[in-house]
């Protein structure tokens, strides 16, 4: 009996130690296609209103000016399971983020940035920089309750996630959003079953009773 309680040990402690390492796990994405997906696009045009565009399949996101509504994006994850969120994976693919003039080739000094928010008119004074490119890329900005603790807990409670966007730039700019996805990461409904961690500190405990109860018997 000793020597099966050695033998079983260090694997069930090995249970144990992976089990926390697999506690957080991917519980569903929703996904935009800026083709389809438009988010909030304000129609107006005109020299003094540069507003959002709308193409056959991105959409051109340009700075505030007066009378111009920025754009902006709803995520609603409500409706997939989840026990608690742990952070969130925010996988933007775009273009554009550097700008040249037309007529010189100046860089316009563009300077994107990525707002998070728990309202459309509430975002995180965390702002996350955006890659600067001509051409085509994708980037995965991750969001937790320490990186943006202003919004973090009210958008898991919620359901509801809101995108937006900054430049930080002296002319007029914009750039060309294609598409976006938002991953979320944490526990789901099924995680009030007995963890791993749990099983494999149960299983101690019995296979310590069993060998305790054995060693009586032997001094009976």
């Amino acid at each position: 009996m000793k020597a099966m309680i050695k033998r079983a040990l260090p694997a069930l402690l090995l249970a144990a130690a992976a089990s926390a390492n697999a506690s957080v796990i991917e519980l569903g994405s929703v996904d935009k296609n800026y083709g389809s997906a438009k988010g909030n696009v304000n129609p107006n045009t005109g020299i003094r209103k540069p507003c959002d565009k709308v193409t056959g399949n991105a959409v051109t996101v340009k700075d505030t000016a007066s009378g111009c509504t920025r754009f902006n994006d709803e995520f609603d994850f409500s409706t997939i399971d989840y026990k608690s969120i742990d952070s969130f994976d925010l996988t933007l693919s775009f273009s554009n983020t550097n700008d040249f003039f037309k007529l010189v080739n100046t860089k316009t000094y563009e300077n994107w940035f990525v707002g998070v928010g728990d309202q459309a008119d509430h975002v995180s004074s965390s702002l996350m920089s955006m890659t600067k490119s001509n051409a085509v890329i994708s980037q995965t900005f991750h969001i937790d309750a320490a990186s943006h603790a202003d919004v973090f807990s009210n958008i898991a409670s919620s359901g509801k996630f809101y995108l937006s966007f900054y430049d930080e730039s002296w002319v007029v700019s914009d750039f060309t959003l294609r598409s976006a996805s938002l991953r979320l990461n944490g526990s789901n409904i099924a995680a009030d079953v007995p963890e791993p961690s749990s099983l494999a500190l149960f299983g101690v405990a019995m296979l310590g009773a069993a060998y305790a109860r054995r060693r009586r018997n032997q001094l009976m």
